[in-house]
């Protein structure tokens, strides 16, 4: 089979770079032709994608994070040559590998073992408009907190390392206000006051926080999950729970299912698609069932 392969050798802090080699002798000496393009810049790999023959390719592949995965889905989808969308396979290598969770995967080896046993199921895709662009996710879109923590503890790295996220975290929640949100679900108007709100196709984001465990990656519907607002020492206490999921419990926590919205906040919030910064609130966002087809372990 003929694979068109797109790497990030700076995806998990430079595994990529180590590990795609690996993956591509993998495939190659399964019999496969691995045609492989590596990325050079942000957003490259979308570019890349953008303009390959892909309906001359059995499988499109995607080798990095969340990220790159992003990337590569963007590219297929804004290809303007595809007839049909080729099979979509994600080796992870990246930092926190979100996503591929829900399909099986957290090693470079699961994404490999999928592709050769040839298991595939087709997902949903979240369809999302800021600034009068469509954009494509299959894990989460957020805005609040954690994006204002993402955004600021680029500021932290050098002086904190690995510890610059819970820095970053306590800084914003004490420096945190609560921004007014109206929300429509499927043409009903909700509004409140809130300290984050989370689009969610699958369970996890930031790598190991379940931040919406009823969340299924093919049934058709979304998950948006809303901190309105409370007390700072109240955030705090619910940060620890999100790793398991026992947040959902929170009184503060509210959980609204959909196929179709439309939000607005007051002030307006930057966007955190896939773990990227870009794009701001209002949004528009879309359920697109069963839109790819995707290589999965089996029995998860």
């Amino acid at each position: 089979m003929k694979i068109q392969l797109i790497y990030n050798p700076h995806s998990g802090g430079g595994r990529g770079k180590e590990l795609a080699p690996l993956a591509i002798k993998a495939l190659a000496d399964a019999g496969h032709e691995v045609i492989s393009h590596g990325t050079l810049y942000h957003e490259h790999a979308t570019e890349i994608v953008k303009h390959l023959n892909l309906n001359d390719c059995d499988m499109l592949v995607s080798v990095g994070g969340d990220g790159t995965m992003y990337e590569v889905l963007n590219g297929m989808i804004k290809n303007e040559k595809i007839k049909k969308y080729p099979p979509f396979g994600v080796i992870p290598v990246g930092t926190g590998n979100s996503f591929s969770q829900d399909i099986g995967m957290k090693t470079w080896r699961d994404g490999v073992k999928a592709i050769l046993a040839n298991t595939k199921k087709s997902v949903d895709v979240m369809k999302f408009n800021t600034e009068g662009e469509d954009y494509y996710s299959l894990n989460c879109i957020g805005f609040g907190l954690p994006t204002d923590v993402c955004i600021n503890g680029i500021k932290y790295k050098k002086v904190f390392g690995k510890g610059t996220y819970t820095v970053s975290a306590l800084i914003e929640i004490m420096r945190y206000k609560p921004f007014h949100t109206k929300m429509e679900v499927d043409g009903v108007l909700h509004e409140f006051d809130a300290a984050l709100v989370n689009f969610s196709n699958s369970t996890i984001f930031g790598g190991n926080m379940k931040i919406s465990p009823e969340s299924i990656i093919d049934d058709g519907v979304i998950e948006v999950v809303v901190l309105k607002n409370c007390k700072k020492g109240e955030i705090i206490k619910a940060l620890p729970t999100v790793y398991s999921g026992q947040h959902l419990s929170n009184p503060h926590i509210s959980v609204y299912t959909g196929k179709h919205f439309t939000v607005e906040t007051f002030p307006e919030k930057t966007l955190n698609p896939e773990g990227e910064i870009f794009g701001v609130t209002p949004m528009e966002v879309t359920v697109m069932p069963k839109m790819v087809e995707m290589y999965y372990i089996k029995n998860n």
